[in-house]
């Protein structure tokens, strides 16, 4: 067994201050033995026999008191110790020679008492200490005589005093001792829990700095607001600047229709006492929003007003990523439909030329008659060209998506004529008057060959659906500066399209009439390629008043 167990027991001891006045308590027991034994034995030798019961109840005290500590029962064994000690000094007090010196002990009762109960019961704690000094007066002015007075020699009334005196300053140096050890490692703690404090506090500090985190307090009942100098930071703003913060003037930072979201969340969350986390934007020195993220908690102040704590962290760069990444998501959603779309539709569109050729070749097989084979010659290279022009605008299509801009200057009035003659050797029927109105100094900076796309498109379809037993078919092409923009408009007197198509002839695929012989991308390729020009198309057609696309691009890119 240690000595640790021998003197306070083997259970678990909460606290080491229960500790420390647990192995107090023992220690005073066995001084309550050691002093018991010493006495008995110079009183044997001397021949005083009264005193020896009382020696024996003070052994029996002892151990009582040292058991009922080992057992936990700290009050118990205080008791028993203070309440026996009193009564026995008393009683020796009360009959012993005044010169002998037992009013020392008197000294150490008060000692004990008022530290063996010490803050844990104040009130037994001042009662005990008093109560030795009532003794004592009772002892020294009442002859109360409660048993007979011993005989004594002078030179045992000398001895008497001298061990009284020596027992007496020991035990109470004990207690001194006691006192003045507990008292340095209670310093020692204070010390260490200081730094550790300190050292807590720089670790916080770092991880604030670390986060960029402003640190704030809203005490609600006074509508008082402090915020730290890196909250005011994150605004932009300077240390001396944002003090004496109420909430009416916390509220206008908040951007607009983020402010009855923040009350209704901080109002909740105050009525549960739950923390408190929000994201919202804060309108900076430099009159920008910003996206911060705000989380406290609310707690009771020394005079139980609630108050919330909280941190501010920036999180612009956060949001603007997870925007960037939603409109990623976005087009890549948008190009998924648009591949699954676009692969359907491209094989229907591939192989209905490709059946036709093959019956058209199947016919040819089966006649030998030269007017038949010419005209099955003549439908095939119609279905070759039809698959000539889709695979074109696939081509124009795959190129706008891969390919970077190349902003050029371009002299409009050249790209459009250019466009205009190679569409002549093509399918432009020479019925068609194509008539070109634009300033040959007209020049913009722009991605030429996107700029082509567009043009050879939108002129093709003007000539696809057009109508040609009219006395004057047409096709014209204008363009002028509005501002820092170019208008480019194609205008002809064909078929015309229905309103009611106007919002879906720009989506990939789609047909306007049942009877189109189209594969349906130009318009959509149109409008694909002026996003990538950051210009836009609108038309303004009805059905039998022909059609005109106005197309709107910057000057420069």
């Amino acid at each position: 067994m240690s000595y640790r167990d021998f003197l306070v027991g083997k259970k678990e001891i909460p606290s080491r201050t229960d500790f420390k006045y647990a192995k107090l308590r023992s220690q005073f027991a066995g001084i309550i033995l050691t002093v018991a034994l010493f006495y008995i034995i110079l009183d044997s030798s001397n021949g005083v026999t009264v005193f020896i019961p009382f020696y024996g109840l003070m052994i029996a005290g002892g151990l009582a008191s040292f058991f009922f500590n080992r057992q936990q029962k700290y009050t118990a064994a205080t008791l028993t110790q203070l309440i026996m000690l009193n009564l026995l000094v008393f009683i020796f007090a009360d009959v012993d020679h005044p010169y002998g010196g037992v009013y020392f002990y008197f000294i150490t009762c008060a000692g004990v008492g008022l530290i063996l109960f010490n803050y844990y019961n104040r009130v037994l704690s001042v009662l005990f200490a008093l109560l030795p000094v009532l003794l004592g007066l009772v002892a020294f002015y009442a002859d109360l005589n409660l048993i007979p007075e011993p005989s004594y020699e002078p030179h045992m009334v000398r001895m008497n005093f001298v061990s009284n005196m020596i027992i007496g300053i020991l035990s109470n140096g004990f207690v001194v001792y006691f006192l003045i050890n507990r008292n340095r490692e209670i310093e020692q703690n204070l010390v260490q829990t200081s730094n550790d404090l300190r050292k807590s506090e720089e670790r916080f500090l770092m991880a604030l700095h670390g986060t960029k985190a402003g640190v704030y307090e809203w005490r609600m009942a006074e509508n008082s607001i402090y915020v730290s100098a890196d909250w005011k930071r994150l605004l932009g703003y300077q240390e001396h600047e944002l003090n004496n913060l109420r909430e009416e003037d916390f509220s206008p930072l908040v951007f607009p229709e983020d402010r009855a979201r923040t009350r209704q969340l901080i109002g909740e969350h105050l009525v549960l006492q739950k923390p408190y986390q929000n994201e919202f934007r804060l309108l900076t020195k430099n009159g920008v929003y910003k996206w911060f993220q705000d989380s406290g908690v609310f707690k009771q102040d020394e005079n139980g007003k609630t108050v919330l704590v909280g941190t501010l962290i920036d999180i612009d760069e956060r949001k603007k990523a997870e925007a960037e990444l939603a409109l990623k998501n976005e087009q890549l959603a948008k190009t998924n439909e648009e591949l699954d779309r676009f692969v359907y539709s491209a094989s229907h569109d591939m192989r209905a030329p490709l059946s036709s050729l093959l019956g058209l070749i199947h016919l040819s097989e089966k006649t030998d008659r030269p007017e038949e084979v010419g005209l099955f010659l003549q439908m095939m290279k119609d279905r070759i060209k039809t698959m000539e022009g889709f695979i074109k605008e696939v081509t124009d299509y795959s190129r706008n998506k891969r390919l970077d801009l190349l902003p050029t200057p371009v002299k409009l009035n050249e790209l459009v004529r250019e466009v205009v003659q190679n569409l002549a050797y093509s399918v432009v029927n020479k019925k068609v008057h194509i008539d070109v109105q634009i300033d040959p100094t007209l020049e913009i900076s722009t991605d030429p060959n996107r700029l082509k796309v567009i043009i050879n498109n939108l002129v093709s379809n003007a000539y696809k659906y057009h109508k040609f037993d009219q006395p004057n078919p047409f096709i014209n092409i204008s363009a002028l500066k509005k501002g820092d923009h170019l208008l480019l408009t194609v205008k002809d007197n064909g078929m015309g399209i229905s309103p009611e198509h106007h919002n879906r002839i720009f989506d990939m695929f789609y047909r306007a009439s049942e009877s189109s012989e189209g594969s349906g991308l130009g318009l959509y390729i149109v409008k694909e390629t002026l996003d990538k020009l950051e210009g836009n198309i609108s038309v303004q057609s009805d059905v039998g008043d022909g059609s005109e696309f106005t197309v709107t691009l910057p000057l420069s890119l």
